[in-house]
């Protein structure tokens, strides 16, 4: 499991993954037809001793969410952020 494999699934799947490689945390969201993130669809995944961490927006407070695989967490993401 490392970063790279993380943003290839998000891309194939239709998410807009971004690496911002010097703090090592993806920013993934869904665009609209003009290429800006949608609206509660901006998420922030890292890796930290072998667990993929998501933190997204509930509201106005950011929650965290851990999982141990890669299909794990492109379940909840399906569920959370569904593509149109």
């Amino acid at each position: 499991m490392n970063i790279k494999e993380i943003i290839n699934t998000l891309s194939e799947e239709g998410y807009n993954p971004y690496l911002q490689e010097r703090l090592g945390i993806i920013f993934n969201s869904i665009d609209d037809n003009k290429g800006n993130p949608k609206v509660n669809s901006i998420s922030q995944i890292r890796i930290e001793k072998e667990k993929i961490i998501i933190q997204y927006p509930l509201g106005q407070i950011p929650v965290e969410k851990e999982f141990k695989t890669i299909e794990e967490l492109m379940k909840f993401i399906r569920h959370l952020f569904p593509l149109d």
